[in-house]
């Protein structure tokens, strides 16, 4: 009768454990879906900051294009001069029917050297020319390539969200794991928390100035902190466009190379 009880209560659990990561699932594959239109357009203010609160500033552009099942990305750097012309392309891929990854294609142009160069996928994890944001965070990433678990949930700024933590499969995975914090009713992400190989506390990310435009949620500014090495990013956009027409031409690397992408 006693080893019935058990095996009752253990089943129980593991019923339990199942669901709940069956909803981590779900509310990740809700953020990962969100719309954001067959196009955007949009320019950014980023304002980098030392630990001593020395500021530089720069200004670039993006543009967003869907065709088919394939998202596809170009950012250029617009100002300054030093910057000015460093363009990157992205094209996401969703998942193969059977949950496996494709990885994206990424290539970065750099105009002192006149040349293109693939980022491979070891390297997404790699901070954005100089800022505090990955090549990662500027593209969607893959959700087969976490495991995702609900730690709670907690109000944000009034807002109630859950708490979602995305733990990377790859065990070399710079970024090892990411919680979020996500509004139960949009699915937007209100905030976030970046750890290391160590699985210490590396980044903090801040969301504000979250609106509708023409339907689409979006976050007008983001703050990413380093909190080790008191370094920080504020990614302010401006002009946010949707579902207006954009140039198919932008996203090729040849417009890259042949610095076309305005």
């Amino acid at each position: 009768m006693k080893n019935l009880f058990l095996k009752s209560i253990v089943a129980s659990l593991l019923l339990v454990s199942a669901s709940f990561a069956q909803t981590a699932n779900e509310i990740a594959k809700k953020v990962h879906d969100l719309p954001s239109g067959k196009t955007s357009s949009y320019t950014v203010s980023l304002t980098l900051i030392d630990k001593n609160g020395k500021t530089r500033n720069r200004e670039l552009v993006s543009y967003f294009m869907k065709e088919g099942t394939t998202e596809k990305t170009v950012i250029v750097f617009k100002t300054p001069r030093d910057v000015a012309g460093i363009s990157y392309l992205t094209y996401d891929y969703p998942d193969k029917p059977d949950g496996s990854t494709i990885d994206s294609d990424s290539w970065i142009y750099l105009p002192a050297m006149k040349k293109v160069r693939r980022v491979s996928g070891s390297s997404k994890d790699d901070d954005f020319q100089g800022t505090d944001f990955t090549y990662d965070d500027l593209g969607t990433r893959s959700l087969s390539k976490d495991n995702f678990a609900l730690l709670g949930s907690e109000k944000v700024n009034g807002v109630d969200c859950w708490i979602l933590e995305a733990k990377a499969k790859d065990t070399k995975a710079k970024v090892s794991r990411r919680v979020t914090w996500v509004d139960k009713k949009t699915f937007v992400v209100q905030k976030g928390e970046y750890y290391d190989k160590q699985n210490r506390l590396q980044k903090t990310l801040t969301c504000e100035s979250i609106k509708q435009i023409k339907g689409y949620w979006a976050t007008q500014k983001m703050t990413m902190t380093n909190v080790q090495s008191n370094h920080k990013t504020i990614y302010e956009i401006k002009d946010q466009k949707f579902d207006e027409p954009v140039n198919a031409s932008f996203f090729t690397v040849s417009s890259l190379e042949r610095e076309l992408v305005k």
